[in-house]
């Protein structure tokens, strides 16, 4: 059974890094998320993903530190 978006802490939306990516890329907090769990490969269930935009390896590593600190995000 794969998680839903929702399972991810709303904390998480809130952060200040997913704020500034998410204004970088011109769009909201949860299309940062589903980009990241899309480009990390991990088996949620993210819906329709209309996004077009390719976060960059740093920003990848960033997001990976961000979710590891809770562990009810372990991804």
């Amino acid at each position: 059974m794969t998680k839903q978006i929702s399972d991810i802490p709303e904390d998480l939306y809130k952060d200040e890094v997913i704020s500034y990516l998410a204004d970088r890329y011109h769009t909201n907090p949860e299309g940062i998320i589903k980009c990241f769990l899309a480009q990390d490969s991990v088996p949620y269930n993210t819906g329709d993903s209309n996004e077009t935009f390719h976060l960059e390896d740093n920003e990848m590593e960033i997001l990976r530190g961000l979710t590891s600190k809770n562990s009810a995000t372990k991804l």
